[in-house]
């Protein structure tokens, strides 16, 4: 079995957030919370602002380019429209920033950080309904969601599966992003179809990075095809009853289609054995590709060239060789 565990620990070190991210992102949340938060009728709303999404659930991968800011309105009147609420957080970031940086869409605000790198922080008011919230609509209604509750689960998950849920969730959206660039869906429909393929038992509890990324691209892969054929609608489990929906554009056929080979590729180099981990490697390379800073976010094992060959003895200095290594060798 080729477990090439610090391969895995590197490519996650490679796909997680740079520092600045890291750095732009809370700060970018903490300005926007201070600058809600001093306005008048907002505060008489009991705005509360928290982060939420892929960065608010800590599975956002390199680069971040938006975060989700989600404004509980702890005191909302009930005789206030969701138009009105976007109108006026609309209005208070467009008094501080530009009508070039700030955008109203249909259930939220969105707003381009200045000196930030082009992150984008997307507002998103929300009015609590029993046990739930609720956020505006296109046609200036509410439609149900419960982000808190997909940050507890997110975390129980990863409780479940000994800290490796996660990291996997990340490499499954890395995957997603190499295998369909742009093409819908996005990284949130990959965690959750991972989320159900884990409740569904489909996903093998283990303590092998290499082996959980394999049962969990098979579990997802399974996920989509009964999507595709079946019309299997994913559960939302942040909402008992509900089940979750996509954009119309969401092309899940050929999700299905990638993650399957995936699958594939992932299982073969797991099988294979650990004299042929540079090939393994290279499969596994296949399937989570690059980054903005990596040609490959998953590096050859130590002794292997770029194709996954083994590189000859003679040329592999130990130490305390005395020998120099043929080539240019230079220093500065």
């Amino acid at each position: 079995m080729a477990e090439l565990a610090s391969s895995f620990e590197t490519a996650l070190s490679n796909i997680n957030p740079s520092s600045e991210d890291w750095d732009n992102a809370p700060e970018a949340h903490q300005a926007i919370a201070d600058l809600l938060g001093a306005d008048d009728t907002l505060k008489q709303w009991g705005i509360n602002p928290i982060l939420i999404g892929s960065y608010g659930r800590q599975v956002s991968i390199r680069r971040v380019y938006d975060v989700d800011m989600f404004c509980r309105l702890d005191d909302y009147p009930g005789n206030v429209s969701a138009d009105e609420v976007l109108d006026r957080v609309y209005q208070v970031l467009v008094d501080e920033y530009d009508e070039e940086s700030v955008t109203r869409e249909d259930r939220s605000v969105t707003v381009l950080i200045p000196d930030a790198d082009g992150l984008y922080v997307d507002v998103v008011p929300a009015r609590k309904s029993g046990t739930v919230w609720e956020i505006p609509t296109e046609d200036d209604e509410w439609i149900s969601t419960n982000p808190v509750k997909m940050t507890e689960l997110k975390t129980k998950k990863n409780e479940d599966f000994d800290e490796k849920y996660v990291p996997c969730v990340k490499l499954l959206r890395q995957a997603r992003r190499h295998l369909l660039g742009k093409t819908k869906p996005g990284g949130f429909a990959v965690e959750m179809a991972l989320y159900t393929a884990c409740e569904e038992g489909l996903v093998t509890k283990t303590n092998s990075l290499a082996e959980l990324f394999a049962s969990a691209l098979e579990g997802v892969a399974n996920v989509f095809r009964r999507m595709v054929d079946d019309d299997f609608a994913m559960p939302d489990p942040s909402m008992a009853g509900e089940v979750l929906t996509f954009d119309d554009e969401a092309d899940f056929a050929l999700l299905a289609d990638k993650f399957e080979a995936a699958a594939a590729d992932a299982r073969k180099a797991f099988d294979m054995d650990e004299d042929k981990a540079g090939k393994a490697a290279r499969l596994i390379q296949g399937i989570l590709g690059s980054n903005d800073d990596f040609t490959n976010v998953f590096p050859m094992p130590s002794g292997y060239d770029k194709d996954g060959n083994k590189r000859s003895s003679s040329n592999t200095r130990t130490s305390g060789d005395r020998n120099p290594t043929p080539g240019s060798l230079r220093f500065g």
